[in-house]
Protein backbone atom coordinates (compact mmCIF):
# COMPACT_ATOMS: atom_id res chain seq x y z
CA UNK A 1 0.00 0.00 0.00
CA UNK A 2 1.89 3.06 -0.95
CA UNK A 3 1.34 5.80 1.65
CA UNK A 4 0.72 8.90 0.98
CA UNK A 5 1.53 12.19 2.47
CA UNK A 6 -0.09 15.27 1.92
CA UNK A 7 2.32 18.06 1.06
CA UNK A 8 1.96 21.80 1.10
CA UNK A 9 2.23 23.33 -1.92
CA UNK A 10 5.15 25.39 -2.32
CA UNK A 11 3.94 28.32 -4.41
CA UNK A 12 2.25 30.18 -1.89
CA UNK A 13 5.52 30.56 -0.12
CA UNK A 14 7.31 31.61 -3.13
CA UNK A 15 4.92 34.09 -4.46
CA UNK A 16 5.35 35.55 -0.51
CA UNK A 17 9.34 35.75 -0.79
CA UNK A 18 9.45 37.18 -4.47
CA UNK A 19 6.93 40.29 -3.29
CA UNK A 20 8.70 40.51 0.25
CA UNK A 21 12.49 40.85 -1.68
CA UNK A 22 10.42 43.45 -4.14
CA UNK A 23 8.80 45.27 -2.11
CA UNK A 24 12.53 45.98 -0.04
CA UNK A 25 13.96 46.82 -2.79
CA UNK A 26 11.21 49.66 -4.13
CA UNK A 27 11.35 51.15 -0.63
CA UNK A 28 15.61 50.97 -0.72
CA UNK A 29 15.44 52.80 -4.11
CA UNK A 30 12.29 55.46 -3.18
CA UNK A 31 14.54 56.11 0.28
CA UNK A 32 17.74 56.63 -1.80
CA UNK A 33 15.77 58.98 -4.30
CA UNK A 34 14.42 61.03 -1.33
CA UNK A 35 18.06 61.72 0.57
CA UNK A 36 19.03 62.63 -2.84
CA UNK A 37 16.61 65.37 -3.57
CA UNK A 38 18.16 68.40 -2.52
CA UNK A 39 15.53 70.63 -3.02
CA UNK A 40 13.14 68.80 -1.23
CA UNK A 41 12.10 70.80 1.67
CA UNK A 42 12.99 69.80 5.04
CA UNK A 43 10.78 67.55 6.95
CA UNK A 44 9.04 68.61 10.10
CA UNK A 45 8.14 66.93 13.21
CA UNK A 46 5.54 68.75 15.86
CA UNK A 47 5.97 68.10 19.29
CA UNK A 48 3.44 69.04 21.56
CA UNK A 49 4.72 69.37 25.76
CA UNK A 50 2.39 69.64 28.16
CA UNK A 51 3.97 70.08 31.72
CA UNK A 52 1.99 70.33 35.17
CA UNK A 53 3.67 72.76 37.49
CA UNK A 54 2.64 72.22 41.03
CA UNK A 55 3.33 75.67 43.34
CA UNK A 56 3.98 75.55 47.11
CA UNK A 57 3.39 78.68 48.65
CA UNK A 58 4.80 79.75 52.53
CA UNK A 59 2.24 81.32 54.27
CA UNK A 60 3.52 83.07 57.82
CA UNK A 61 1.05 84.15 60.13
CA UNK A 62 1.71 86.06 63.37
CA UNK A 63 -0.87 86.11 66.12
CA UNK A 64 -0.19 88.39 69.21
CA UNK A 65 -1.16 87.02 72.64
CA UNK A 66 -2.17 89.39 74.94
CA UNK A 67 -1.46 88.30 78.62
CA UNK A 68 -3.82 87.41 80.66
CA UNK A 69 -4.49 90.34 83.11
CA UNK A 70 -3.61 89.13 87.22
CA UNK A 71 -6.98 89.85 88.57
CA UNK A 72 -8.21 86.46 87.37
CA UNK A 73 -9.00 84.87 84.29
CA UNK A 74 -10.22 87.08 81.65
CA UNK A 75 -14.42 87.24 80.46
CA UNK A 76 -13.84 87.82 76.95
CA UNK A 77 -11.98 84.79 74.35
CA UNK A 78 -9.96 86.58 71.17
CA UNK A 79 -8.61 83.84 68.61
CA UNK A 80 -6.30 81.35 70.11
CA UNK A 81 -6.05 78.72 72.97
CA UNK A 82 -7.27 79.38 76.49
CA UNK A 83 -7.25 77.24 79.37
CA UNK A 84 -10.12 77.48 80.94
CA UNK A 85 -10.04 78.62 84.47
CA UNK A 86 -6.67 79.77 84.30
CA UNK A 87 -7.11 81.81 80.98
CA UNK A 88 -10.51 82.23 80.67
CA UNK A 89 -13.54 82.45 83.32
CA UNK A 90 -15.98 78.60 82.51
CA UNK A 91 -19.74 79.80 81.58
CA UNK A 92 -21.04 80.54 78.03
CA UNK A 93 -19.67 82.61 75.38
CA UNK A 94 -21.02 84.33 72.71
CA UNK A 95 -19.92 85.61 69.35
CA UNK A 96 -21.30 87.74 66.39
CA UNK A 97 -19.71 85.36 63.89
CA UNK A 98 -16.84 85.48 62.00
CA UNK A 99 -14.34 88.06 61.62
CA UNK A 100 -13.18 87.31 57.90
CA UNK A 101 -9.86 85.97 58.63
CA UNK A 102 -10.95 82.44 57.67
CA UNK A 103 -12.34 81.42 54.90
CA UNK A 104 -14.06 78.88 56.36
CA UNK A 105 -16.09 80.41 59.03
CA UNK A 106 -15.62 80.86 62.24
CA UNK A 107 -14.00 77.74 64.19
CA UNK A 108 -14.23 76.79 67.76
CA UNK A 109 -13.37 73.37 69.63
CA UNK A 110 -13.30 72.04 73.10
CA UNK A 111 -10.91 69.83 74.22
CA UNK A 112 -9.94 67.89 77.69
CA UNK A 113 -6.46 68.55 78.58
CA UNK A 114 -4.74 65.54 77.39
CA UNK A 115 -5.84 66.91 73.98
CA UNK A 116 -9.18 64.62 73.13
CA UNK A 117 -11.71 66.61 71.08
CA UNK A 118 -14.32 67.64 73.54
CA UNK A 119 -16.71 69.28 70.73
CA UNK A 120 -16.02 71.38 67.72
CA UNK A 121 -17.33 73.55 65.06
CA UNK A 122 -17.75 76.01 62.83
CA UNK A 123 -20.22 79.19 63.01
CA UNK A 124 -20.85 81.27 60.09
CA UNK A 125 -23.27 83.70 61.82
CA UNK A 126 -23.61 84.48 65.37
CA UNK A 127 -23.14 81.27 68.25
CA UNK A 128 -22.16 80.16 71.64
CA UNK A 129 -20.51 77.87 73.37
CA UNK A 130 -20.38 76.98 77.18
CA UNK A 131 -16.70 75.96 78.08
CA UNK A 132 -15.68 74.31 81.59
CA UNK A 133 -13.36 74.14 83.46
CA UNK A 134 -9.94 71.74 82.82
CA UNK A 135 -10.78 72.20 79.25
CA UNK A 136 -8.60 74.02 76.61
CA UNK A 137 -10.92 76.43 74.21
CA UNK A 138 -9.51 77.01 70.92
CA UNK A 139 -11.45 79.44 68.10
CA UNK A 140 -9.99 80.75 64.90
CA UNK A 141 -11.58 83.38 62.22
CA UNK A 142 -14.41 84.51 65.16
CA UNK A 143 -15.15 88.04 66.24
CA UNK A 144 -13.88 87.99 70.21
CA UNK A 145 -16.46 85.94 72.31
CA UNK A 146 -17.95 87.75 75.61
CA UNK A 147 -18.87 85.69 78.74
CA UNK A 148 -22.89 85.76 79.08
CA UNK A 149 -24.56 87.11 81.63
Amino acid sequence: MPSSKHRWPLWPWLVLTIAGVVITVVAAIVGTAASNDSEAAPATTRVTVTATQFRTTTVTETITETPTPTNGPATALPDGLHKVGIDVQPGKYATPGPSGTNAGGCYWSRTDVGGGIIDNGVYRGPGTITVNTNEVVETAGCQQWNLMG
